[in-house]
């Protein structure tokens, strides 16, 4: 019953669940340790270890998706709102569910957003590539699934147009995230690396679009350093006393790196429509046939 939500036992999702909530009433849910110290984050808290081929294995959840579990729980900010969408993402899961194809539907809905597909249109070899494995994934949602010489050619193509465009920053990045999604969904690392490439081309994009550079970025640390050495502003703690070192000698990198920090939540704010898209597919995946006490099939 691999990839069947909770392996259809109802008392499989209560405990999970109940273990889940334990932490979260009694203070101890946690961004991080997974599990340590009586503190757990969302695969902590109900596997009881920092183990997450475990959670897949025990709850029934493709292993490319839990792997990916902390990253979007870490999104959300504050721990109530992280605790919410933990809960949610067990809660709204149903018993049962056949999550095989979940992995493949979430790769085509992330190659298909429109700021990637105006890039990779830029590149033919890389636009070739991206309909390519979006193909290998739509035939395994069907039931067709490629074998593993269909997935080695299309991904071998989509490395080389990636390696073609050294000379093209956005398409290289570009060609890096049709080049992460060329894997089975069954791959642990392929939703995680697509995530992590796309979010890559997010922060490019963005910090192109507010004018921020690696100079300003170098500026920022070289003011910070020195501050660490002349004891400027030590009353401050963190962001606060670089935000106020910068106001103080830099009053328009200042404002930048203001933008800056602003963009980089928009990036959490990606991650956070993932998870939320992942939990409406959970709904919306087919109920698996299980087995009754007599032996007989039933949905």
């Amino acid at each position: 019953m691999a990839d069947i939500a909770f392996h259809g036992d109802p008392a499989v999702k209560a405990q999970a669940l109940s273990r889940l909530r334990s932490h979260i009433a009694a203070g101890t849910f946690v961004y991080f340790p997974a599990w340590e110290a009586g503190k757990a984050n969302a695969i902590g808290a109900v596997v009881e270890a920092d183990d997450i081929s475990r959670y897949a294995e025990e709850l029934g959840y493709p292993l490319a998706i839990a792997n990916v579990l902390g990253a979007l729980v870490n999104a959300f900010k504050g721990l109530d709102a992280a605790a919410e969408f933990a809960e949610a993402w067990l809660a709204r899961t149903p018993v049962g569910a056949d999550l095989s194809n979940v992995v493949s539907k979430i790769l085509v809905v992330l190659l298909e957003q429109r700021q990637l597909a105006e890039l990779t249109r830029q590149t033919e070899t890389i636009e070739e590539s991206r309909q390519a494995v979006l193909a290998l994934h739509r035939r395994a949602i069907s039931g067709d699934a490629p074998d593993r010489r269909e997935w080695k050619a299309v991904r071998l193509a989509a490395v080389a147009a990636s390696d073609a465009t050294a000379d093209d920053p956005d398409a290289k990045i570009a060609g890096s995230i049709v080049e992460a999604a060329a894997w089975p969904g069954s791959m642990r690392s392929v939703l995680n690396d697509t995530l992590g490439a796309l979010g890559n081309l997010e922060t490019r994009l963005i910090l192109q679009k507010i004018g921020w550079t690696e100079a300003d970025e170098s500026r920022v640390f070289r003011i910070r350093e020195q501050a660490e050495v002349d004891g400027r502003m030590a009353e401050l703690n963190g962001l606060d006393r670089v935000l106020g070192l910068l106001d103080a000698d830099a009053p328009q990198l200042a404002k930048g790196f203001r933008e800056r920090l602003a963009a980089f939540e928009s990036l959490g704010a990606d991650y956070r429509n993932v998870g939320r898209t992942l939990i409406e597919l959970f709904e919306q995946a087919p109920i698996a046939a299980t087995q009754n006490e007599s032996g007989c099939s039933a949905s």
